[in-house]
C-alpha cells in the first residue's frame, strides 16, 4: 500500500470531484517541528470504529453539505494481527516542539506561552473515503497536553484538544492523568542497538505518518493568533488559508512528512487505563491488544489539503 506520490501534489487537479469542488489545493510547510516519541496500534472492535465515526458524521454535516464521509475498510488492515472484526487505533506519547515561534520568544520571552512539550494523540487510522476504498484516510480523535504549560500554539490544528492535570515521561513510563483517571504505558526498544519494525508493519507506520490525509475538527484552530500578536509564520498562515478554508470546510485534512525521520522497533505495555482514559481510545472493556509499536523521531512539516476527499 504506497500513496508516498500523493504527497507530491502542489495545486493540482486531482481525479474528478464535485463541480464546486474542481481542484484540490495543498498549502505546505505551514507548520514546522521536532518529534520525539513511541507510537502504537491497538485492536479495537469495527463497531466502536464505526459508532465513533457515525457520531464525527453527524458533527460535520448541515443542511448545506454532507461533509466528508469515512468508513472502516471492508478488508481488514493488518489481517495477519487481529480478527476481521477488529481495527487499529493509534496512540502516540512524546515531545513536540514548534519552532515557528523561536525567533520571536528569543527576543519577546513569555513565561504564560510554551511552544514545546509532552504530548499524547489519538487517532483512527487507515480508514476509507467509501466503503470499498483504500484506507487513505485517518480521523484524529483527541490530543492531550497538560494544563500546566499554559497557553499553546495548537500546530496540529485539526486535532481536539484536552487539557489534562499531568503527562509525565519517566525512566521509560509515561503517564497521564486527569482527576481520577489514568492511563500508564511502559515501554522498550527492543534490543540495545536500532531495529527495525517488521517491513508490513514499517510500512503501514510510515503510510500513516506521513501519508494519511488526517481530519479532525472541522475548521483548524488559529485561537491562540487571536490571543497573541505573535509574528509568526504559524499565525500568518491564518490569513493565508482563510478563504479556502471558509469555502471547503470540513473538507480540510493535513499531512505530514518528515526530511530527518528515525525509527526502530519497540515493545509497550499498558500498565493500567481507568474507564476516562479507554473511552477515548474505543477500548471499553475489552483487554488491551498491541498490535505494533515503534520508537521514532524527526523534524517535520504539515501541509493543510483541501478539499480533502472526492465527492462521486
Amino acid at each position: 500500500m504506497v500513496h508516498q506520490v500523493l504527497l507530491l501534489i502542489l495545486s493540482i487537479e486531482i481525479g474528478t470531484f464535485h463541480p464546486y469542488y474542481a481542484s484540490a489545493f495543498l498549502i505546505d510547510r505551514l507548520v514546522t517541528g521536532d518529534w520525539n516519541g513511541v507510537g502504537f496500534y491497538i485492536s479495537v472492535e469495527r463497531e466502536a470504529i464505526k459508532k465513533k465515526l457515525d457520531n464525527y458524521h453527524s458533527s460535520v454535516s448541515n443542511e448545506c453539505n454532507e461533509g466528508p464521509r469515512l468508513f472502516v475498510p471492508k478488508v481488514s488492515v493488518f489481517p495477519t494481527m487481529h480478527n476481521n472484526d477488529r481495527h487499529p487505533v493509534y496512540v502516540d506519547f512524546g515531545f513536540m516542539r514548534s519552532h515557528d515561534f523561536d525567533e520571536y520568544l528569543k527576543d519577546n520571552p513569555n513565561p504564560c506561552v510554551s511552544t514545546s512539550g509532552l504530548e499524547v494523540a489519538v487517532t483512527i487510522p487507515l480508514l476509507a473515503g467509501k466503503p470499498d476504498g483504500p484506507p487513505i484516510y485517518a480521523l484524529a480523535l483527541t490530543k492531550f497536553y497538560e494544563k500546566s504549560r499554559g497557553d499553546i500554539p495548537k500546530i496540529n490544528f485539526l486535532y481536539p484538544y484536552i487539557p489534562v492535570d499531568e503527562i509525565s515521561l519517566r525512566d521509560n513510563i509515561a503517564l497521564v492523568r486527569n482527576g481520577s483517571d489514568e492511563m500508564k504505558i511502559s515501554f522498550n526498544r527492543s534490543s540495545h542497538y536500532c531495529k527495525s519494525s517488521a517491513l508490513i508493519v514499517k510500512e503501514e507506520f510510515n503510510e500513516f505518518l506521513f501519508s494519511n490525509f488526517q481530519f479532525g475538527l472541522p475548521v483548524p484552530d488559529y485561537s491562540f493568533c487571536d490571543r497573541h500578536s505573535f509574528k509568526s509564520k504559524f499565525c500568518s498562515n491564518a490569513e493565508r488559508i482563510k478563504c479556502g478554508v471558509q469555502r471547503y470546510a470540513p473538507n480540510l485534512c493535513q499531512v505530514w512528512k518528515s526530511n530527518d525521520f528515525g525509527s526502530c522497533a519497540a515493545t509497550v505495555e499498558i500498565k493500567n487505563i481507568t474507564s476516562g482514559f479507554r473511552n477515548f481510545i474505543l477500548l471499553d472493556d475489552n483487554p488491551v491488544n498491541i498490535l505494533a509499536s515503534q520508537r521514532f523521531h524527526g523534524n517535520t512539516t504539515m501541509a493543510l489539503k483541501y478539499p480533502c476527499q472526492e465527492f462521486n
